[in-house]
């Protein structure tokens, strides 16, 4: 007996098959879901969100928004630079005149037909030209002025002999018979007479009567006059030209009129100047005019008009319309929150990231991502196998007898010494498991005896075996198999893997007389011998038995546990698979060897 199988069993290191069986039912369905995980766009996804999980931006961001903090922020600086001037006198102060009943009255009544009667005489008052106009008004006196100049000229005129004397005969009708009889026929005979170098004494009759016509005197009366002739002599004169112009201006409208006003004492009282003057005094006491005088020049109107253009106030309104912003009031209000974080689509997205690190597809692949497990399914591909589910032997993958007996006599046949013949599979019994049964019953058969060859033989035991050969060989791999280990000491129940000499196996299992996992083979005497570990003391139950093959190394395994690795040369060639049981000392009953499965791998 082995004690490396008693420990095994006593440390619970060879576990139950049906663990076994379900870890490996599990592993392949977690296999199954790795691989249409591993394929899936939800994976692509997953992985994706991964990265970003654990990339630097998105630890740099979370680091940046929970360092974030409104003390020390551009939006504190904004509030406190608000409140700065929120708390400014001028700033106070121009909110307290913006809007104000006076700042209203003050507009409405300084754009007012009044104000701006009052505000264009203040120009006319203050600016010179009242004065101006007053100095020119009180300036003009009659006394020295042209006007009394043209007056005394035409005084002096009409006072004048040549004056007198043209104003007293000009359009007189004695003048006109003057001017009348100088041009008549009468007057016309008189210078005739009058000349005639030889007159006779009717002419001188005739020149003494007309010397004495009355017509003739007045003439000449007229003519030797010293008023006709200053009539004369002022008619074509300057003095009468300018004498007509003076009487004509100084009787006209225009100058009688200029006289009077010159000549007015009160001239200035009815002048233009003086009711602007006056007009001026009672807008200046008027109430409106005063009222808006005084508020312009208030100190409170005046640091109004010094702000309210003022980069202050456009700041001030800037400010007052970005803390009104419900985009400053979110930012303000994200900043002073202690798990802004946690409202982040980062958090949401990283909180799904962990949510979906949770789904069972994703967990199973984790698990074995960089894992050995799947190695099985990832190194090894299934070349052989059959799990007996049908109704008989499947003779697509097995034969029921040894190649050396199907070359040389087309069926089995027995060794010297041998207590049963196999049968053709009239032993083998399938039912989702093979059972190779051993009967106690009469059977005909051969023996192969030296020199005489096949000898017909009765013998008292049947028995059953099953072989892979010539359909399939095995060179490097896994052969594995289910097997009810219950060793009856009269019969030796196997499966190995051997050759064309079928003396030398290697068994995946030994049970019955001795029961081992090893090499069984011809030694140099003839005799057959065992080398491997000695298994009796393993508890009766099914098992999964395996043997890998790599070149000449075996390595035996118990339940995935490894029990035994040994070194064989001369195996390292193509083997195939064989089971069977050999009665060799009298069985009283029918005697079971149960195979639940076989399998055979090879490595990719």
């Amino acid at each position: 007996m082995s004690f490396k199988i008693f420990s095994l069993q006593l440390t619970g290191k060879i576990k139950p098959t049906a663990t076994i069986e379900q870890q490996r039912a599990r592993l392949r369905a977690d296999y199954d879901a790795f691989l249409k995980t591993e394929s899936s766009e939800e994976l692509k996804l997953f992985l994706e969100l991964e990265a970003w999980a654990n990339s630097e931006s998105y630890k740099n961001k979370k680091k940046e928004i929970e360092g974030l903090s409104f003390k020390g922020s551009k939006e504190e600086k904004e509030w406190k630079e608000f409140e700065r001037l929120k708390k400014s006198g001028s700033i106070k102060k121009y909110f307290l005149v913006e809007g104000s009943s006076d700042l209203k009255r003050f507009e409405k009544e300084r754009e007012s037909d009044k104000l701006k009667s009052y505000y264009a005489l203040l120009d006319y008052m203050k600016e010179g030209q009242f004065e101006k106009d007053k100095k020119e008004i009180t300036s003009q006196v009659f006394k020295g002025s042209v006007e009394e100049k043209h007056l005394l000229e035409y005084k002096k005129l009409a006072k004048s002999a040549g004056i007198k004397a043209y104003l007293e005969l000009h359009g007189l009708e004695v003048l006109k018979r003057h001017e009348a009889l100088a041009n008549s026929e009468k007057f016309k005979e008189y210078n005739e007479l009058k000349n005639a170098s030889d007159r006779s004494k009717e002419d001188k009759a005739a020149f003494k009567k007309i010397m004495g016509d009355s017509e003739i005197k007045a003439y000449f009366k007229l003519e030797k006059s010293k008023k006709l002739r200053l009539y004369k002599e002022i008619s074509s004169s300057h003095d009468l030209k300018r004498y007509h112009e003076l009487k004509a201006l100084v009787e006209s409208k225009e100058f009688r009129e200029k006289e009077a006003f010159l000549k007015d004492k009160q001239k200035f009282e009815k002048s233009e100047a003086y009711k602007k003057q006056t007009e001026f005094k009672r807008l200046a006491a008027d109430d409106t005019v005063k009222f808006v005088l005084k508020y312009e020049k208030s100190s409170l109107y005046k640091n109004y008009l010094d702000v309210k253009d003022s980069f202050d106030l456009k700041r001030y309104h800037e400010l007052d319309a970005l803390l009104q912003s419900e985009e400053y009031r979110k930012q303000k209000a994200w900043l002073e929150d202690k798990k802004r974080w946690e409202k982040t689509p980062e958090y949401a997205r990283y909180q799904q990231y962990l949510k979906d690190k949770q789904i069972p597809d994703f967990v199973n692949y984790f698990k074995y991502k960089d894992s050995n497990d799947f190695d099985l399914f990832k190194n090894l591909e299934v070349v052989f196998e059959d799990d007996f589910s049908g109704r008989k032997l499947d003779s697509e993958k097995w034969s029921t007898a040894t190649p050396v007996a199907g070359k040389l006599l087309g069926e089995n046949y027995a060794m010297p010494g041998d207590l049963n013949i196999f049968t053709s599979g009239d032993n083998l019994k399938v039912e989702d498991k093979l059972v190779i049964q051993v009967k106690k019953e009469k059977a005909k058969g051969k023996v192969w005896q030296m020199p005489a060859g096949f000898v017909p033989t009765d013998f008292e035991y049947t028995s059953g075996l099953v072989s892979s050969a010539p359909k399939f060989m095995v060179e490097d791999g896994i052969l594995e198999a289910k097997i009810k280990f219950d060793p009856v000491k009269q019969v030796v129940s196997s499966l190995y893997l051997t050759g064309e000499k079928a003396t030398n196996r290697v068994n995946l299992l030994e049970m019955g007389a001795r029961n081992h996992l090893g090499f069984t083979f011809m030694n140099g005497n003839g005799k057959v011998e065992s080398q491997g570990i000695d298994i009796s003391n393993l508890k009766k139950n099914t098992y999964i038995f395996s043997v890998e093959k790599a070149g000449s190394t075996f390595t035996w395994k118990i339940n995935e546990v490894e029990i035994l690795k040994q070194e064989k040369p001369e195996m390292n060639k193509q083997l195939f698979i064989e089971a069977s049981s050999l009665v060799i000392n009298p069985v009283s009953s029918a005697v079971n060897f149960e195979i639940e499965w076989v399998k055979c791998y090879r490595r990719k």
